[in-house]
């Protein structure tokens, strides 16, 4: 299961100067420098921090392409430009000597925080929630704006399935302020148990966000679970949050390519 490689950097309070020094080296650039004009040094910072938790890792391969923007269309930079702020985020990561093997991952994972950053100052209408605005209409009505289809299960989970690889189940959980997302993949009678435990020793060794568990339904009926939870106490950033479903969806998906004996059905 891969991980977000920025979570271990930001244990370490000293970090927030790497930050501060990428967002300073930006604004004194002739060619970038109206890269944060909107995006003040303390949202950028303080939105990092809280979103964080709401990228989804990529495989190793991403990681070794340059980075790609991901801000909304309207004020995305020419490649030119943004080739630009990755080498003064080299820059920076070289003065700090973080270590080379991570200059790759860390340097998609903070633009794309900062990317979202610069988004939600451009937004004319938003594109996140806040925390006591979270509920099953509104989580349905955003995922509707980004063409994810969803219904309200009588239990209040939402059922997303068109628009996403695989069919995901969304909880809100109140009292820990926590998404609950699950993708359930069905498991035939006819299975054995060393079949399963092939696919799952195969599941484990990919770069995937999930990881599957093997259970048994109030009916008596074997299934895979995907289990993922993303806090909710600083809100939702829809862009970040809607990707992510789209890479569990994805990983969930995968999975059925792992099954040579033909005994996992979508549920």
């Amino acid at each position: 299961m891969t991980t977000i490689l920025l979570n271990s950097y930001l244990r370490d309070p000293a970090f927030d100067n790497v930050i501060h020094q990428i967002h300073d080296a930006v604004c004194c650039s002739d060619l970038v420098k109206h890269y944060f004009v909107l995006a003040k040094k303390s949202a950028v910072i303080q939105d990092i921090k809280r979103y964080r938790n709401y990228l989804a890792p990529k495989p190793s391969l991403d990681y070794r392409r340059p980075a790609t923007p991901t801000a909304s269309s309207d004020i995305q930079l020419p490649d030119s430009q943004f080739s630009e702020i990755i080498l003064i985020m080299s820059r920076v990561f070289r003065d700090n000597k973080i270590s080379l093997e991570h200059v790759p991952q860390l340097t998609h994972e903070i633009l794309e925080l900062m990317e979202e950053s610069r988004s939600q100052t451009n937004d004319t209408v938003s594109s996140k929630l806040e925390a006591k605005e979270v509920s099953v209409d509104k989580i349905q009505y955003f995922l509707k704006r980004y063409k994810i289809i969803s219904e309200v299960m009588p239990s209040k989970a939402i059922m997303a399935e068109r628009g996403l690889s695989h069919k995901l189940w969304l909880r809100i959980n109140p009292e820990q302020q926590e998404i609950h997302i699950e993708g359930r993949i069905i498991i035939l009678d006819a299975a054995f148990d060393d079949q399963i435990d092939e696919i799952l020793e195969r599941q484990t060794g990919r770069e995937s966000v999930i990881s599957l568990q093997r259970e048994t339904d109030d009916a008596g009926r074997r299934r895979l679970l995907a289990r993922q939870a993303l806090s909710y106490s600083y809100g939702v950033p829809m862009r970040l949050f809607v990707r992510y479903l789209n890479r569990v969806g994805t990983d969930v998906n995968n999975v059925h390519s792992l099954d040579k004996d033909n005994i996992l059905r979508p549920a």
